[in-house]
């Protein structure tokens, strides 16, 4: 932000001293306020410009790509080509990009088409975004292709690669094979890079033997790698491991004790994860911006206000760190969490600078946990004036609605998101089982065994309403009968994935589901007399952190 300021200083200058007009200048101002989210006022300057060129022109399609108004962006791009202007290697990395976030592909596969016309498409970032987006479209054959076409394969293609396969819960053999015997793969960063895919996917076993590629491959002491194994088990389940992982290390820095303090933040633990943190500044480790924000997630998650207050303030009086967005947004959820929904919004009008979309976000999803709708609606408003397009504040806000029985408020939000061609981000859950993926989506019935988990599903709902589960159909989202909306809670994936489990797995191993978005309040619930029925330990990572579910209890305390 301090930067941002000197730069619209700048611009007054510019204009003061008569150079607004020049070509290169105009250039370079569009790209400041573009990479400074501020792509309004990189339009008008770009609007004000007498001629423009391929570097104005990709500044602003680049500038619409991060504030995520991908449509805006290929328009400007077919706006380029009408005025004559060749785009470079650059436009259409950003143009492909924008391409990735379109629920129709075809428009990517033309320009996959220019690229090849000129030459393009075997330079690294052009190739990256391709990968990016095919693997978006679930098209990993064609991902693969652009991979293997790339003139000079660097770390940025691998790690592109490794998560596109990561994205499509595709564990790759050949891919990992080809990276273990190449030049670039006896890199510790490409090591770390395929760490990296398997705790995206969460799978463990491929992780662990990643894990012993390294040893045998003499990088068993490497910083960087150990970094990232702590952070793969975390990210898989596994904190246990993780732990031993940061015990066994001779040398650690300021990544290694982020590391483990985000990973015990994640599972809930906040107790071990301060601890550490205290331990890290006893020893004289200099916590960074990204340690504040693992320090104050770990008091988010249990709700320690007082606590988090006092590590808030002593970023700056401590170790003159200024909180940046992502600290706010975390006291926010720790307000929002805490039902305290009056203070948080208090504390986002006194924030330094303006609220940008990720805390008013955090907010609107408060004010669907705590239905207060007054203050949901201000929250998607302001969210809507930054990103217009974005459907995931249309998906929370209808929610809420749709908790209250607001059923035409649902109908307008859906009929508006449909107009303005905007799409729902789908729900799945995946388990990995003998070293495979299984990926379930609602209602899904596609699996091979998929008779027998919905077997087992009727089986666990006798089960468990023995016990005194009741089905909690608020979280049902549409306006059909009760009957009726208890079969559908018992087709979500999170369910359907811990019954294929409960089938195929051995009964001391635990079970690991993976879900992409946060997991339903009711099958919270129902998971938890799952583990009593079953007396299976159960944990579910979410798009937010770890629950360890065991004898009808979680680590979160039902407090997520």
């Amino acid at each position: 932000m301090e930067f941002f300021s000197l730069g619209k200083q700048l611009h007054s200058w510019v204009i003061r001293s008569g150079l607004a007009s020049d070509v290169f200048v105009g250039c370079t101002l569009v790209d400041m306020y573009a990479k400074s989210a501020a792509v309004e006022n990189s339009r008008k300057i770009f609007n004000t410009m007498l001629r423009h060129n391929v570097m104005s022109w990709t500044a602003l399609i680049s500038g619409y790509v991060q504030s995520r108004q991908e449509q805006e962006a290929i328009k400007l791009f077919c706006n380029m080509l009408h005025g004559h202007v060749t785009p470079n290697c650059f436009t259409f990395s950003s143009v492909l990009k924008a391409c990735a976030s379109l629920p129709d592909f075809g428009i990517g596969k033309q320009l996959h088409g220019q690229t090849i016309k000129l030459g393009l498409s075997t330079i690294n970032c052009v190739g990256n975004s391709l990968i990016n987006m095919y693997a978006r479209s679930g098209t990993m054959e064609c991902a693969r292709k652009a991979f293997n076409i790339l003139f000079e394969k660097n770390l940025i293609s691998y790690n592109t690669a490794a998560d596109a396969n990561a994205k499509a819960l595709d564990s790759d053999e050949s891919f990992n094979h080809e990276v273990e015997h190449t030049g670039v793969g006896a890199s510790p960063f490409t090591y770390a890079c395929l760490l990296s895919g398997a705790a995206c996917i969460g799978t463990i076993v491929k992780g662990e033997q990643i894990h012993a590629l390294i040893v045998k491959s003499g990088f068993g002491t490497n910083l960087c790698i150990n970094n990232a194994l702590i952070s793969m088990y975390s990210k898989c389940g596994n904190k246990e491991a993780a732990l031993q992982v940061f015990n066994d290390m001779g040398y650690r820095n300021v990544i290694t004790w982020t590391s483990i303090i985000s990973g015990f933040a994640k599972h809930g633990f906040a107790t071990k994860a301060l601890e550490l943190f205290y331990e890290m500044l006893e020893i004289g480790v200099k916590p960074n911006e990204v340690t504040y924000i693992a320090v104050l997630s770990a008091c988010s998650h249990v709700g320690l206000i007082d606590e988090a207050w006092k590590h808030f303030n002593s970023m700056h009086y401590n170790h003159s760190i200024s909180p940046r967005m992502e600290h706010y947004a975390c006291m926010v959820d720790l307000l929002g969490r805490s039902g305290l929904l009056l203070e948080a919004i208090e504390f986002i009008n006194s924030m330094p600078f303006d609220a940008d979309a990720l805390v008013w976000r955090t907010f609107l999803g408060s004010c669907r946990v705590h239905r207060n709708t007054k203050l949901g609606e201000h929250a998607a408003k302001k969210i809507l004036e930054r990103e217009p397009h974005d459907p995931a504040t249309y998906i929370l806000l209808s929610n809420l609605y749709a908790s209250e029985g607001r059923w035409d408020d649902v109908a307008a939000l859906r009929k508006s998101m449909k107009q303005k061609k905007l799409i729902k981000e789908t729900g799945y859950s995946w388990i990995e089982v003998d070293n495979q993926v299984h990926k379930f989506h609602v209602g899904d019935t596609s699996h091979p065994q998929a008779r027998k988990i919905y077997d087992e599903l009727d089986e666990l709902a006798l089960k468990i309403k023995n016990l005194g589960y009741i089905p909690n159909t608020d979280f049902v989202l549409h306006d059909v009968e009760d009957e009726q909306k208890e079969q559908y809670l018992f087709q979500h994936s999170e369910k359907i994935a811990v019954a294929y489990a409960l089938i195929s797995t051995p009964k001391p191993k635990p079970i690991r589901v993976f879900k992409n978005l946060r997991v339903c309040g009711d099958c919270h619930t129902a998971i938890k007399y799952i583990s009593i029925v079953t007396g299976r330990e159960i944990v579910v990572r979410d798009a937010n952190r770890f629950h360890h579910i065991k004898d009808g209890k979680c680590s979160c305390n039902d407090y997520w």
